[in-house]
């Protein structure tokens, strides 16, 4: 909420600045929808689009369906303001998880412009439009690439752009800094995670029918909000280091404090003729094991038939490290079960919860996109996920136990999207 009241204070300077301001007002409206239903076949699963969202197996008519709406408003010839709320299945919900982007824009030249509020990340390829199924082929964006990227999609700051046509290319360049709140739910409890110091920069260059962005970002995990994990992280630290000396490196582990994340990502399009091409290569590296570093990419290829697109893809994530394993705690002869019964749970648990986040699995998806007029597409698709042993991390298993055991998994998948 401090990011509306933020941009009516600007909107309320430049209107007393410059009274001629009011006659340069102009707002428009727009809005984009999906309407969706998902079939996946495992129970023992739950599947989402992106980590912020509800987990569910089975039929689901709100997994994928979102409504989105956004006003444009141009305050003078340098001045410009843009508001968007999307609703979609959010595990929390409140405005401020709907609110996407809003913010105010200041272009001082042709070739700068700068912006304060809440913005999108630039970090990817689709940021300007992640939730606009219209605009891109799929159901939903790469599963093992976008699901995590959506915690991380927009923040609260600054940002200053560059842009300059060079020879027969558009090159951009972006630097932003602000900072994030993710609000998901975990351990069936709302769980709240700040990105302090969120520093990205990017650079995007445009060529005839190829488009290429190089990103970098850097932030500081702070404060988060959940109550299971302060119990477990307290239970940690309360075991006697000569019984068990790695307690404290696990709780340091878990714990936000001093751990920070980094991130680097490519992504290509090719669109010429009737083909469409698109990858991304993203690597992370985090010292909190929650958000363990991953390497994840995607390759998409679709092809143009008259008003259809026939697509495929190919998707990987995998864990950047080894699990770390938990050593057995030593206790001297004698020791009271009472004392040593806890701390054994204490250390079984300990590593079913480093395994849970843990990221690896692939998948293949095939799909058709029909383009049935300029402002409505229905598109199926049909995905395999191939889920390893301790690699469930971007999906919601019903029995936690479980986390040693694979899973393969098929979603089949019909969308309606539009805009309007």
């Amino acid at each position: 909420m401090r990011i509306i009241g933020f941009i009516i204070i600007v909107l309320m300077a430049i209107s007393a600045t410059d009274r001629s301001y009011a006659n340069d007002i102009d707002v428009q409206f727009s809005g984009f929808a999906s309407f969706a239903l998902s079939y996946t076949d495992d129970s023992d699963i739950g599947f989402a689009s992106n980590y912020s969202n509800v987990n569910k197996s089975g039929f689901s008519a709100t997994r994928d369906s979102i409504l989105g709406g956004q006003a444009n408003i141009s305050l003078s010839n340098n001045w410009d303001s843009v508001v968007q709320i999307v609703i979609q299945d959010h595990a929390f919900k409140s405005f401020d998880n709907f609110l996407e982007l809003a913010f105010v824009r200041y272009r001082p030249s042709r070739n700068w412009a700068i912006r304060a509020g809440r913005l999108n990340s630039d970090l990817y390829l689709l940021s300007e439009y992640p939730y606009v199924g219209y605009a891109y082929l799929w159901v939903r964006p790469p599963h093992s690439y976008y699901s995590f990227a959506n915690i991380a999609g927009n923040f609260d700051g600054i940002d200053v752009e560059y842009s300059k046509a060079i020879n027969d290319g558009f090159l951009r360049l972006k630097l932003a800094y602000g900072g994030s709140t993710a609000k998901i739910h975990a351990y069936n409890d709302d769980f709240f995670i700040d990105f302090d110091n969120l520093t990205t920069l990017s650079a995007t260059y445009s060529l005839d029918a190829w488009t290429m962005r190089f990103s970098l970002s850097r932030s500081a995990f702070g404060d988060y909000k959940l109550t299971a994990l302060d119990e477990f992280i307290s239970s940690l630290d309360s075991v006697p280091q000569i019984i068990w000396p790695q307690a404290q490196t696990i709780s340091n582990k878990f714990n936000t404090e001093g751990n920070s994340i980094k991130y680097a990502a490519f992504g290509l399009t090719y669109d010429y003729d009737n083909w469409l091409i698109q990858s991304e290569m993203g690597i992370s590296e985090s010292d909190w094991i929650i958000a363990p570093s991953v390497l994840n990419s995607y390759i998409s290829a679709g092809y143009r038939v008259n008003n259809a697109i026939f697509y495929t893809s190919f998707s990987a994530a995998k864990n950047r490290h080894n699990v770390i394993k938990v050593i057995d705690p030593v206790f001297s002869p004698g020791t009271p079960e009472q004392i040593s019964k806890p701390i054994q749970q204490l250390a079984l648990a300990a590593q079913a919860s480093i395994k849970i986040p843990y990221v690896h699995q692939h998948s293949i998806n095939v799909g058709v996109k029909w383009q049935l007029s300029e402002r409505l597409a229905l598109k199926a698709q049909l995905d395999r996920f191939d889920i390893k042993p301790v690699g469930a991390g971007l999906w919601s298993l019903s029995n936690p136990a479980d986390v040693d055991k694979g899973h393969k998994v098929h979603v089949l998948s019909l969308n309606a999207s539009m805009v309007f």
